[in-house]
């Protein structure tokens, strides 16, 4: 029915009923429609909150997948980062195993190096002691041999304590130049001097690498009178030769006194070589017996 049928009716109605029963209508009209309306507010509330709670859901199901993804992508790197970390371990481990190798190789010959150095050096220093085990044996031949080719006996002592230190140092420089067997020529000379430092005569013996005359020719000291006889020969055999010339004819101070003869009263360059006048012809002769010392090898 239309609306404007219902108002004609609900005014018959009204007209018709006592005031009661409308007062009644009128309430249970207006319960009816506050009813309808109360229930359309709780059903759009309800209509929200099922959005809300879907909307919750979703919202809830997407933070949840969104969780998911993370953790996923979170074990995803955390994978890579064992599989680098894997690798890199493997890297470095293929790194040290090759390292290892090369420095046990590194060692192993340097090992064998020292060994053979090592070895080397025992060898050097056997050859070495050989050497001077034949280098002394030699020695000692060659002072046996110029020892007995001497042509004169040998004093068991210094003549005199004088020139007991300067004799030491002078067979000190004998020893060494045996030793080396140092080839150089040289000249051993028994001559006659004078002293430009008192003016008086001596016999001294001696010897130089530069020749007699050339020795004293630039000394002004001494002035060479007369070269009584020389021998040249090798430096070892020459200083040999003096050593033992002068340890046996030497004018030793006290020796001097008892045969009258005076020693250089001022010291002159060689003043310690001056020997016995009283021995001119004995020296002499044993130098012509020198020879046999050029035939020693």
């Amino acid at each position: 029915m239309s609306i404007f049928s219902d108002k004609i009716i609900t005014g018959n109605i009204m007209e018709d009923m006592p005031l009661t029963v409308i007062f009644v209508a009128v309430v249970v009209l207006g319960w009816w429609m506050f009813s309808s309306h109360d229930h359309s507010i709780k059903k759009v509330q309800e209509e929200r909150k099922l959005k809300k709670e879907k909307a919750d859901k979703i919202a809830k199901t997407l933070s949840e997948a969104k969780e998911k993804a993370e953790i996923a992508k979170n074990k995803a790197e955390v994978a890579r980062l064992e599989e680098e970390k894997a690798l890199e371990v493997a890297r470095l481990e293929e790194e040290m195993e090759l390292e290892v190798a090369r420095l046990e190789e590194e060692w192993a010959r340097e090992a064998a190096r020292q060994e053979k150095e090592k070895a080397r050096e025992i060898a050097r220093q056997e050859k070495e002691a050989a050497d001077l085990v034949i280098a002394e044996e030699n020695f000692k031949l060659r002072l046996s041999t110029l020892k007995t080719n001497l042509p004169f006996h040998t004093s068991k002592k210094t003549p005199s304590a004088e020139l007991a230190d300067h004799d030491k140092g002078m067979w000190d420089d004998v020893t060494k130049l045996v030793k080396e067997q140092d080839s150089k020529k040289a000249t051993l000379y028994f001559v006659k001097i004078k002293s430009l430092m008192d003016d008086n005569e001596y016999f001294k013996i001696g010897m130089t690498t530069v020749g007699v005359k050339a020795r004293f020719k630039k000394s002004t000291q001494v002035e060479l009178l007369e070269t009584v006889c020389s021998f040249d020969t090798e430096l070892w055999k020459a200083a040999y030769l003096e050593y033992h010339f002068l340890r046996e004819f030497r004018l030793y101070d006290g020796l001097s006194t008892s045969i009258g003869e005076q020693r250089p009263e001022v010291g002159f360059s060689g003043y310690t070589e001056v020997v016995r006048s009283n021995s001119v012809n004995k020296i002499s002769e044993y130098f012509e017996e020198l020879g046999t010392y050029n035939e020693m090898e």
